[in-house]
């Protein structure tokens, strides 16, 4: 049985003798008496270095409309619910020129310490209310690279939302991040996800470097967008010739509890030719569709 109250919001929920909510819960007789709704959530990871061309230059002035209408069409168009954004500046929001009218829809937090470069600041935004915010600095870290971390109330779940950055060339140092990144993940209270650019040139089967980052989640029984269950999802590229030069560097990631339905990039930058013209695409988001509870 569900209980709600007049405003349509759950007021009723079951819990087991260690206070642990339960998804659904029995009479003596092995009846449902009380079953919680499925969470079904939209996630985008999207790193937007490519406002930038990929290199820390700005767009051209005469593509740079062009550019404010190609992001705000990948904004509404796949409408997430959370979208964490890496390489987050704030020209990106800036009012009347980018995606300022599309992110007001979200509750956001911008945390635009950008460390050692003017372009790796990172941005979560939710539809639902963010009830804390924390920025992490990778203990041993010289480069100022960060973990934020997001609680989010989700119709009364509560899911922590990690966004990342990890290095983008220094193969032991993405490895031992990516360490930290896991071990903080087993300390959370909540469902967690992880999203980010790991910097990773994926291929499946692991390399050996793309195994020590996510074989580590993969023991721990945790999902992975992109990677050999969905094919991979190219999300990175140096260069107008996208079809020559597909790679994945962008991901998502979460707990057990977590089901991917489904997974997807927009790849509305590979054909707009106001975008080729600079001659980078660098990143295109990746989505992922999640659901957690039910049966």
């Amino acid at each position: 049985m569900s209980i709600y109250n007049k405003s349509g919001n759950q007021v009723f929920s079951a819990y087991d003798a260690d206070g642990q909510e339960l998804n659904t819960s029995y009479d003596v007789e092995g009846t449902v008496i009380f079953q919680k709704e499925p969470l079904q959530l939209k996630v985008m990871e999207y790193n937007v270095g490519g406002w930038y061309i990929g290199s820390g230059t700005n767009v051209p002035a005469d593509k740079d409309v062009a550019f404010y209408e190609l992001q705000n069409g990948i904004l509404n168009r796949q409408d997430a619910d959370i979208l964490c954004i890496c390489e987050y500046w704030s020209v990106f929001s800036k009012t009347g020129r980018t995606a300022a009218s599309v992110l007001t829809q979200y509750f956001p937090y911008i945390h635009e310490e950008n460390g050692t470069s003017n372009y790796w600041g990172r941005c979560i935004c939710s539809k639902y209310p963010i009830e804390s915010y924390t920025v992490n600095v990778y203990a041993g870290d010289t480069t100022g690279r960060y973990y934020d971390k997001a609680t989010i109330n989700c119709n009364g779940m509560l899911v922590d939302v990690i966004v990342t950055h990890l290095h983008p060339s220094d193969q032991s140092e993405k490895i031992r991040t990516a360490k930290i990144l896991f071990d903080y993940t087993q300390t959370l209270d909540h469902p967690w996800i992880v999203c980010g650019d790991f910097n990773s040139n994926l291929h499946y089967p692991f390399t050996e470097v793309n195994a020590a980052i996510y074989q580590q989640f993969l023991d721990a029984d945790c999902a992975i967008a992109n990677d050999g269950a969905f094919g991979i999802l190219p999300t990175a590229c140096n260069s107008a010739d996208w079809e020559a030069d597909k790679f994945a560097i962008d991901n998502i990631i979460t707990a057990p509890e977590f089901t991917i339905d489904d997974v997807w990039t927009d790849e509305s930058k590979t054909t707009n030719t106001a975008v080729l013209a600079t001659g980078k695409i660098d990143h295109i988001p990746l989505i992922a569709e999640l659901t957690i509870g039910g049966t």
